[in-house]
């Protein structure tokens, strides 16, 4: 049994890390390096900035703590001004890739990693070295070795901080100890599982360090478990609550797998997999986005386990249908064992772990296209032509058959935009480089490339989220039903309504309201619209592809964007008001599913998951009465197998009651 602090109390000295420390120093020693190496080749350059940054910054330690290392030591609790204002320019003139160009949103290779450590990437990189003839592709290497190194003197830097701290501190023996385990991790692969998670966790602050965000652990409970050892279990779970005290406090958006297939297609459900969720529900924090991954043979104490931590209420884990996603990831052209191994980076967004160039995505209103037919292709918020100048559609055929149009338009020029921005940085492909995480993408040191630039195995795949499906299913049977179908309204009636945002028009708006069904109560015309509006947009998406050779995806998913897209659409036929949040990704529109939630996976689990690989969220909200107890447990886990045997892709709980939510807007 470790003697340390408890995992509550590093769960505190982190936040605490994270509330005084401010200023980006770290900009200014990357600004310096830069400016110091005018001259070099960009990749060299960019690995020196990142050492620079790696040899400078502060070291916050916790003694105590079982698990070494923090990204706050770019971070300085004031700093001066002018010189960050002069850093960020000259920064921004050398320029670097981003989000939608390919910079982080990436689950680095740490299977290799605990095989080999960072000595055993080295040796790799210098053996590619010796293959390689061609100049562009021995400089990238030999950054990639000064970038490694300078991640090995990191790791130097702590040990050797650890040991000056064990002389004056009440826990000498832990820091000596520790000192004494990182000097070895600074070259060799870790022996056992204290060592593995110390070498991941440091390992993983550097992408914060490099300014680096959504930077996901991937399958933690796969790539651990070779150093579990049966005797000291109670040692791992004191592990993993402290690995979770620093997740859940102090870094961004780390996403976690757990759960799921093995590559030859069986139960890779183990003793972590537990272990990990009794730990996020310790430490209680929404970090670390865990997302459980279930098939139809996973072992019910495992959905269990995660019912039971869903209804604390702290969101996590989401749980996800493995046998629909593998399948989807498949029929992209995935190999099968692949397709078995894929994570989450992000929130929700599908990825090899290891193999793929970094995520980007973008967000789509598909609810805008309801609008445009109303008006032949003009946005009334906008004031302009945007999308085709589509006919009045004469019959509810003729006006999907616009809707498809102005969508199908509205998609090409959405990726259109979007490769522009991507092949500018790839005609910089040389300049924007990666050195010390290309390192831990496969193939990339086999290969002397950048992972943006066909060294990863599988390129980058960039993820259109189609918001509002539920409001746009609403609207579109609204106009069948009450235009087309029954003729209580004509599509001038629904343009002048919509135009005075129902001023005057409380009666009509009540009728578009409550007259037609809504997505989310297992209505089979309603349903029969989303299906068609879902599969649709995934087929639009799947036609295009990046500069770099990555999909185009879709998903039914909108993270908090459908806030603001409420406001790019006005008033839509379904009854909402003008400004309003639309529905939020590929759940029903708030308040509009009225049958309860197994009406509302019927709905949902209706639509085509296949041809949207790229992530969708459904939240739903329970209130934790209906969850108490062990029929409420057994409630929650009948729920999602239910849902997923009938071909839904995701659920995420919000388990909260209204007196709480009262509390909190007071």
């Amino acid at each position: 049994m470790f003697h340390c602090l408890p995992a509550e109390d590093v769960a505190r000295a982190v936040s605490r890390l994270e509330e005084e420390r401010r200023f980006p120093v770290s900009q200014c020693w990357r600004a310096e390096s830069l400016r110091d190496s005018e001259g070099k080749p960009m990749t060299i350059r960019r690995a020196e900035a990142l050492n620079a940054v790696l040899r400078r910054c502060d070291l916050p330690l916790i003694p105590g703590e079982l698990l070494i290392g923090s990204s706050y030591g770019r971070l300085a609790i004031d700093g001066d001004p002018e010189a960050l204002a002069s850093a960020r320019s000259y920064l921004s003139g050398i320029g670097s890739r981003d989000f939608t160009t390919g910079f982080d949103h990436l689950a680095p290779d740490y299977y290799t990693l605990l095989q080999i450590g960072l000595g055993g990437l080295k040796e790799r990189t210098r053996a590619s070295l010796d293959r390689h003839t061609d100049v562009k592709r021995r400089i990238f290497l030999e950054s990639m070795l000064i970038a490694l190194d300078g991640a090995s003197d990191h790791i130097h830097r702590w040990s050797a901080a650890c040991a000056s701290a064990a002389d004056d501190s009440e826990w000498p023996n832990l820091l000596a100890a520790q000192s004494a385990m990182l000097d070895r991790l600074t070259e060799s692969p870790p022996t056992n599982l204290c060592e593995a998670m110390q070498l991941l966790v440091l390992v993983n602050t550097m992408w914060d360090l490099d300014d680096r965000y959504a930077m996901a652990f991937g399958r933690l409970d796969q790539y651990l478990y070779p150093f579990r050892n049966a005797s000291e279990d109670d040692d791992a779970q004191i592990l993993f609550d402290h690995f979770f005290a620093k997740v859940a406090s102090g870094w961004n958006i780390q996403n976690i797998a757990i759960g799921g297939v093995d590559a030859h297609g069986r139960d890779a459900t183990n003793e972590f997999s537990l272990m990990i969720l009794e730990s996020v529900k310790r430490i209680g924090k929404p970090g670390g986005n865990v997302m459980a991954r279930i098939h139809a043979n996973t072992p019910e104490p495992f959905v269990r386990k995660c019912a039971e931590v869903i209804r604390t209420g702290i969101g996590f884990p989401a749980v996800f249908n493995d046998d629909i996603e593998i399948g989807a990831l498949v029929g992209q052209g995935y190999p099968i064992e692949a397709a078995r191994d894929y994570c989450w980076v992000g929130c929700i967004e599908a990825f090899i772990p290891g193999k793929q160039g970094p995520w980007s995505d973008s967000r789509y209103n598909i609810l805008r296209n309801v609008n445009l037919v109303l008006h032949h292709g003009y946005d009334t918020i906008l004031e302009k032509h945007i999308g085709p100048r589509t006919p009045e559609p004469q019959s509810w055929d003729e006006f999907y058959a616009a809707f498809l149009a102005q969508m199908q338009a509205g998609v090409a020029q959405h990726v259109v935009e979007h490769n522009a921005i991507k092949q500018a940085a790839d005609d910089r492909a040389d300049d924007l480089t990666s050195p010390l995480l290309s390192a831990f993408v496969s193939d990339c040191i086999e290969r002397g490339r950048d992972m943006c630039d066909g060294g990863a195995r599988y390129p980058g795949c960039h993820g259109i989220a189609g918001m509002a499906i539920g409001s746009t299913s609403d609207a579109l049977m609204v106009i069948k039903r009450l235009v087309y179908d029954e003729g209580r309204f004509t599509l001038d009636d629904l343009r002048t309504m919509l135009e005075r945002n129902f001023v005057g028009y409380d009666a009509e708006r009540a009728i578009l309201l409550h007259g037609a069904p809504k997505y989310g109560n297992d209505d089979p015309d309603v349903d029969a619209i989303a299906i068609r509006v879902a599969r649709d947009f995934a087929q639009e998406c799947l036609k295009y592809r990046t500069p770099s050779g990555g999909f185009y995806w879709g998903a039914l998913a909108a993270n908090v964007s459908n806030i603001p897209a409420g406001r790019e659409v006005g008033a839509p036929p379904d009854g909402r008001m003008a400004g309003l949040p639309v529905s939020d990704a590929a759940s029903p529109a708030f308040g509009r599913d009225e049958h309860g939630p197994t009406a509302v996976i019927r709905s949902i689990s209706k639509l085509d998951y296949s041809l949207l690989p790229a992530g969708n969220v459904i939240n739903m909200k329970l209130t934790p009465e209906t969850l108490q107890g062990d029929d409420g447990l057994a409630r929650l886990s009948s729920l999602i197998r239910a849902c997923f045997n009938m071909g839904g892709i995701q659920l995420q709980f919000n388990v909260t009651d209204h007196a709480v939510l009262r509390e909190a807007m007071a």
